[in-house]
């Protein structure tokens, strides 16, 4: 089903053959119903300015979730009750999801792929990310703004508490943040930052990140600027770094590009702790099952090639290589060759596709793979 057809049927323009085919394509399968309920908030939020000024939550539910019963009553399907539930509340071009639940009470999932802001009233709101969008306070103020890729904190508003908001990227995209302070972050690939809305004065600057980002942080010799990363805390003034921390991978890795920063593991004595400078051109890598971290130099292309979409190997075992190649491209990629595991690849890639990538490997060694009914990417031992 294309996208035309689909926005054709969400415009009320579709003949009645036309709107049969698209509620039997959405009803067949969980993925379908996903992808028409994000289309059609997207659409709803595109137009907001061309059609109204307010949207009545209620009427919005209740209009869809009678469309769902119809559909329900006529196929005996329940695919489209854990989706179809959104209620979308519009701020410009950007929108907000809220779950209601419909029949078995289950909730509505936020859509996979979505980049997600939470705010400090839970209230979870989907980054179109060729869109518009303001981001408000609990009274109503103007905090920060999104432009496309980009969001921007505004130093203005005047609070007297931390107040904190939660960015989220999922696999196969990177988002742009810039902070109160005018510190810039660029997240890659299912990866999230906790960050306050605005500093407060006389109190340090303070992150909290899942994943992997790139940091500009503003100068401020008064405030230290402090990323909490798993198991790593990197503290800073102004300058420029990278630091890789997947809650799955065994090291939390901190590369220096400019300036300065002190490494120290999160979980020592405060009175106790060992701190670590490092120096440009360096990386401070520290392994979470002992806490240890260790000082190499780096080659900072390698590990900051992916802010411009590049990803980068060099004598990589491929083991380590299939959870890059999976929140680059969101595919899921199952091994079911083991003697590939310690296969070592040296290898760059920009635009080229997963397929293209997996051929380029094939040429130092044969890699069989195919997708599954599920769209698992499996390579297969021959």
């Amino acid at each position: 089903m294309s996208t035309e057809e689909i926005l054709k049927y969400i415009k009320g323009d579709a003949s009645t053959e036309e709107a049969k085919q698209v509620e039997d394509w959405i009803i067949s399968s969980d993925l379908n119903a996903k992808k028409y309920n994000l289309l059609k908030s997207q659409f709803i939020a595109a137009t907001f300015n061309q059609t109204t000024d307010t949207v009545e939550v209620g009427r919005e539910y209740e209009a869809f979730s009678k469309k769902a019963q119809q559909i329900k009553r006529i196929q005996g399907l329940r695919s489209l009750l854990k989706y179809a539930a959104s209620i979308i509340l519009v701020f410009g071009t950007g929108y907000i999801l809220y779950t209601a639940n419909l029949d078995d009470q289950e909730p509505v999932p936020i859509p996979e792929n979505a980049i997600t802001l939470q705010t400090a009233d839970d209230k979870i709101m989907v980054i179109s990310e060729n869109g518009t969008a303001q981001v408000l306070d609990k009274q109503g103020n103007i905090v920060g703004a999104q432009s496309g890729s980009k969001l921007v904190y505004d130093n203005a508003p005047v609070l007297e508490e931390l107040v904190y908001n939660t960015l989220t990227v999922p696999y196969g995209k990177t988002f742009d943040l810039q902070l109160s302070d005018g510190t810039k972050v660029t997240l890659n690939a299912g990866s999230s930052i906790k960050y306050p809305v605005k500093f407060l004065k006389d109190i340090h600057r303070e992150v909290f990140l899942i994943g992997e980002a790139f940091f500009d942080v503003a100068h401020d010799v008064e405030h230290q600027f402090v990323v909490n990363a798993d198991q790593m805390d990197i503290t800073v003034l102004g300058t420029k770094f990278n630091v890789s921390s997947y809650p799955e991978d065994a090291m939390v890795n901190t590369v220096l590009v400019e300036g300065s920063v002190q490494i120290s593991p999160t979980d020592e004595d405060q009175d106790m702790k060992t701190n670590t400078r490092l120096e440009p051109g360096f990386k401070a890598s520290l392994e979470k099952s002992n806490g240890q971290v260790t000082i190499d130099e780096a080659d900072i292309s390698l590990h900051t090639a992916w802010i411009n979409g590049k990803i980068v190997f060099r004598h990589t075992p491929f083991k380590n290589i299939v959870k890059k190649l999976e929140r680059h491209y969101d595919v899921e990629i199952i091994n079911n060759n083991q003697l590939l595991d310690n296969e070592v690849f040296t290898a760059s890639f920009d635009i080229e596709t997963i397929e293209e990538v997996l051929a380029t490997f094939s040429k130092t060694y044969p890699i069989h793979y195919q997708y599954n009914e599920i769209k698992q990417l499996v390579i297969n031992s021959n």
